[in-house]
Order: C-alpha cells, then sequence, then structure tokens
C-alpha cells in the first residue's frame, strides 16, 4: 500500500520532454499491476500560455487513464475533457492533435511491454545524439542522408526493446471519455454511495466513483491491484488524514481500508485481476 498527498510535492519542470511545450512533473509512484505488466502514475501540469502543449495524432501499446484536476483537455476531433472527468485512452487507439493551454492530470499508463521512467530518459539521451526531437517526432537522417521523420514516444520504444514497434488492433477506436456528474449514484450500502463508469475490456478494468455519504470506511480488496484518486474531502488511512488530490494505491494481495468524511468523492481504479497476468507467450504487440 502506498498513500501520496500530490498536493504536497512541488511540481517539476520535465526535462526529457519527447512532445512541444512546458510540462511539469509530480513523481507519483511505478511498478508493476500484475506480475509483468509495469505502470507509471504521475501528475502533469501543462503550462500553457506561452508555451502550449501539443502532440501529433498518434496512439500508442499501452494504456492509459487521464483524470482532469483543473482546465480544458483537447485531444482532436472535438474530443474535450473539462476538471473532474476521466479519459480512458485503449492501446492502439488514435488520438490528438493534442492542444492543451493551461491545464492538470492525475495520468496512470499500464503495458505488458512498459518503458520505465529510467529506460525512458536513458533511451532520450542517446537518442539525440544521433536525430533531434521537435514538436512530438523524432527526426534522424540515414547512412545515406535521407531525413526519417517517427512518433517520439514510438522511437524510445524502438531504443528500448530494439525492435521495430508495432501495435495492438484496438479494442475501441478511440478514447473514451467520462463525465462522472452525468451517472447516478446506487447505495451499495447505507453510508457510502457508488456510481460505476465503465467496465472495459476482455481484461474487466473498472473505473468508478465512491462518496462517503457519512463517516465511514471503504475497502480495497485484495484480488485486484487498485487506485484511488480523491477529488473532493479528506480520507483517513491509519490514523492520518489526507486531503485532495491524494493517491491511494493498493496493491494485489493486499487489503486496504480508506474512511473518508461525509462529502468525501472519489475516484476509483481497479485493475485486471491476476488471471490476466502475461504468461510468457502472448504479446499485445504486432509488427
Amino acid at each position: 500500500m502506498k498513500v501520496i498527498p500530490t498536493e504536497e510535492i512541488e511540481w517539476e519542470t520535465v526535462v526529457a520532454n519527447a512532445r512541444a511545450g512546458h510540462v511539469q512533473r509530480k513523481y507519483v509512484r511505478e511498478g508493476e499491476i500484475l506480475p509483468g505488466v509495469g505502470y507509471a502514475s504521475d501528475c502533469y501540469n501543462y503550462v500553457g500560455g506561452d508555451s502550449v502543449f501539443t502532440a501529433p495524432r498518434h496512439h500508442h501499446d499501452f494504456e492509459q487513464i487521464r483524470i482532469s484536476m483543473t482546465g480544458v483537455q483537447d485531444f482532436g476531433l472535438g474530443q474535450i475533457t473539462e476538471e473532474g472527468w476521466i479519459a480512458y485512452f485503449p492501446a492502439g487507439a488514435y488520438y490528438g492533435p493534442e492542444h492543451i493551454d493551461g491545464a492538470s492530470i492525475f495520468q496512470i499508463q499500464w503495458s505488458d511491454f512498459w518503458v520505465t521512467r529510467q529506460s525512458h530518459d536513458r533511451a532520450y539521451t542517446a537518442l539525440q545524439q544521433s536525430g533531434r526531437f521537435s514538436e512530438g517526432k523524432y527526426i534522424w537522417l540515414d547512412s545515406q542522408g535521407v531525413e526519417h521523420t517517427q512518433d517520439a514516444l514510438n522511437a524510445i520504444w524502438e531504443n528500448v526493446f530494439k525492435r521495430e514497434a508495432g501495435f495492438p488492433r484496438p479494442r475501441y477506436p478511440q478514447p473514451i471519455l467520462m463525465d462522472p456528474d452525468a451517472f447516478e449514484y446506487n447505495k451499495p450500502h447505507n453510508q457510502i454511495s457508488a456510481k460505476v463508469l465503465g467496465r472495459f475490456t476482455e481484461r474487466d478494468l473498472i473505473i468508478s466513483k465512491i462518496r462517503w455519504d457519512d463517516y465511514a470506511g471503504y475497502e480495497m480488496p485484495a484480488d485486484r491491484t487498485y487506485c484511488m484518486f480523491t477529488n473532493v474531502g479528506d480520507i483517513e488511512i491509519r490514523g492520518r488524514t489526507y486531503g485532495r488530490h491524494t493517491v491511494v494505491w493498493s496493491d494485489l494481495g493486499e487489503t486496504v481500508e480508506v474512511i473518508g468524511e461525509s462529502g468525501t468523492e472519489a475516484l476509483c481504479i481497479a485493475f485486471p485481476p491476476a488471471q490476466f497476468a502475461p504468461d510468457g507467450n502472448r504479446s499485445t504487440r504486432t509488427p
């Protein structure tokens, strides 16, 4: 179990930024949601103004969730999220061009073929020796002097894994945007209300929102890795109180009780259960 009160962490500028614009980051946590399935979770602040964040239309091999903390995000083709919304980006699905002028998010990305933070930064430095990053692209010359252009993150992936990038067939053709306020609460028991925002893929990813209607405990069970992100009110864990924008990670095999005051709200992500851990033969990438 790990509790990260993100409001207490200072923003740091992202130096190894493969995209355009001034971006700041708060490191939250990195690890595995299942054996063989790596993830990274961070808060990002897109400063905007004279340094607007942009990214070309692209897709990834990894899954991604973004929770909007402040501001508006434009993912292209009319896909726009507002404060408090959630966006789920299925592996392989295209989105963009992105344009974010002043916004902050909590983000989780995960994959069977995960590029760790250390590997990313090492590859970014190595690739600069033979090319350059510009506007979300990696540009280099081959031995014949011919210029080539590639999505920056795919270039980094290929440098890490030393093979050509490929992508899974997307289960959904585009990102799925969710406005939690448009969903109705149900009351599974007297002290807590809940609403399921979506269950996705054959691996059974579950995104939900809960609200404490009275002082009570909410149990994050042991059958999955869970992540909770508080957006209203305070929570208490093992005698310590945490405020807004706190992230709680409950690892596979753990049981964590989160106590909330009346009116506290949190978004919850239940990752795939143990039977969906890679078996060593399955690959989510295709050439």
